[in-house]
């Protein structure tokens, strides 16, 4: 090994904890859940949601505060509900929630209205995914924010789902599905990066 191989070597060897517990930070997990495999869509950089320029149900700005120092399952919804929004809403998030025995608590579920919910999205929300925290924010406003997140193709994220940290910092997506087996198949993926993440979580 030449002199200044060894040099890299050395170097490297010396910032790499750093680095790993720069994104352990970022991510507000346990270091030593960095190094397993993500089902879903890792976001690097992770995008605040306050970005998104989201308001609550009573037309204030809905930002890391209102996260309840909780974690997130956040759906991104248009106007109506079709197949593909009820599978993800349902089995991706509710069902989802539901298998996290005593870490339920610590996860709550977020719908994003990026336009006037028609009946058919109202009573499915009403009638099937009950208890959901509904905010607002335009379509625009919300495409250009998750831009980075399908770069270099267009940002089309409704009907996506994402993973929201206690800090209001969006870090993972999963795509919602009309296929049964590849909506089942997604919300396990869902399952398995949210308890690795609970349980690695240093807060929340």
């Amino acid at each position: 090994m030449s002199p200044r191989t060894k040099n890299i070597a050395t170097l490297a060897a010396i910032i790499a904890p750093f680095i790993l517990f720069f994104l352990a930070g970022r991510f507000l997990i346990n270091p030593a859940e960095l190094s397993k495999v993500n089902k879903g869509q890792l976001l690097i950089p992770h995008i605040d949601m306050a970005a998104l320029h989201a308001t609550d149900s009573e037309q204030q700005p809905y930002d890391r505060d209102d996260m309840s120092n909780q974690w997130t399952l956040l759906y991104v919804a248009g106007d109506g509900c079709d197949t593909r929004c009820k599978n993800g809403l349902y089995y991706q998030v509710k069902q989802v929630r539901l298998t996290l025995g005593e870490d339920t608590q610590r996860v709550r579920r977020v719908i994003l209205h990026t336009a006037p919910a028609n009946t058919e999205l109202q009573t499915f929300l009403t009638d099937k995914v009950d208890g959901m925290v509904s905010i607002h924010a335009a379509a625009a406003d919300v495409k250009r924010a998750l831009a980075p997140v399908y770069a270099p193709e267009p940002s089309h994220p409704i009907g996506d789902i994402f993973l929201v940290s206690p800090d209001g910092q969006i870090f993972m997506r999963y795509p919602s599905h009309e296929n049964m087996d590849a909506t089942l198949e997604e919300a396990e993926n869902i399952r398995v990066d949210l308890k690795r993440t609970l349980k690695g979580s240093l807060i929340g």
